[in-house]
């Protein structure tokens, strides 16, 4: 009992030490109120101008989120799709490469596309500086987009594909009046659907490379094509080994056959002899798949060997494909 009381007497002592404290800061902020607020002035001047500095001088991302990679952006009028599969920026001299695939239909195995009719725009923070950019083809189905002299400290560039290919399905030839004004709020629509391909990069979604350079189309063509062959030996390899893993499973049911041929002798359950035609089945099923990945890697090599012909003329100076172009 003694010991609560003591405990109250104390809270209490404490509550009255703050009290007088609180009241003895009032009367000394009174007496110098002049001083006290010209000092909260200050500071408070002082955060902001802090603040404003910091915004200037820091580097910041955009808000609006960056388009992923390996993501296919549908553009145009004839259903293709772009896909920006690389981003790669060297703050030191200020180029910033963007790698884009080109499909048709959004299908990613269809390699040919009319790349002639494909261009790009964009908007780019210059923070300033005289910022050039270029779209760069570099196979029938790739083009480079690509900005020089960027700040190291660009917040966000916006990428626009556009496909200049005509789609016969959107034009109208009214025979009335009527159809025209029918077919008005369609055509609306079909330009706003068109109206795609936007990509955003900021600049903490891209890689850095110091030893990224202003590399001229030939370079980036034949860089292009080395990547192309890199992807079919992945596609060789792969391929290999399925074969690999295919012909264990030849041997694997081969061995549940003989077992169960065995176990016939001894028996007449006719459940093994149907498991018998059932693993005979499987085997030529495996076969089939054994011969469909020998045809992959035979169409691989043959897309490797063609990549390597396409590399020796542009070496000589024998591309075909359409000129750089500045945007």
């Amino acid at each position: 009992m003694i010991a609560t009381m003591n405990f109250f007497k104390w809270l209490g002592d404490k509550f009255t030490f703050l009290n007088q404290s609180y009241q003895r800061f009032i009367t000394w902020f009174v007496e110098h109120q002049r001083r006290n607020l010209l000092a909260i002035f200050a500071i408070f001047m002082l955060v902001a101008v802090s603040v404003t500095i910091l915004v200037s001088v820091v580097p910041r991302p955009s808000n609006i989120p960056s388009t992923p990679l390996n993501t296919p952006m549908p553009f145009g009028s004839m259903n293709k799709s772009a896909t920006l599969t690389k981003s790669s920026f060297n703050p030191n001299n200020g180029v910033l490469e963007l790698h884009y695939r080109i499909s048709n239909g959004g299908d990613s195995k269809n390699q040919f596309v009319d790349i002639n009719n494909i261009y790009f725009t964009a908007i780019a923070d210059t923070k300033g500086r005289k910022v050039k950019g270029y779209y760069i083809p570099t196979s029938n189905n790739t083009m480079v987009v690509k900005f020089t002299n960027l700040s190291s400290k660009f917040n966000v560039v916006t990428v626009t594909a556009h496909d200049k290919n005509i789609n016969t399905n959107q034009i109208d030839a009214p025979n009335s009046a009527s159809a025209i004004a029918s077919s008005s709020s369609a055509t609306k629509t079909s330009k706003a659907e068109a109206n795609q391909g936007k990509f955003t990069v900021n600049r903490d979604k891209v890689s850095y490379s110091n030893t990224l350079r202003d590399a001229s189309q030939r370079t980036l063509t034949i860089e292009e094509y080395q990547d192309k062959i890199a992807n079919q030996n992945e596609v060789i390899g792969k391929n290999k080994q399925a074969i690999a893993s295919y012909q264990k499973a030849i041997e694997q049911q081969t061995d549940a056959i003989k077992d169960l041929e065995k176990q016939q002798v001894n028996t007449t359950d006719s459940s093994l002899q149907t498991s018998i035609e059932n693993a005979r089945s499987s085997i030529t099923q495996i076969r089939s798949q054994i011969s469909e990945a020998r045809n992959n890697i035979g169409n691989a090599k043959t897309k490797v060997e063609s990549y390597e012909a396409t590399i020796k003329q542009v070496k000589k100076g024998h591309s075909q494909l359409p000129k750089t172009k500045e945007i």
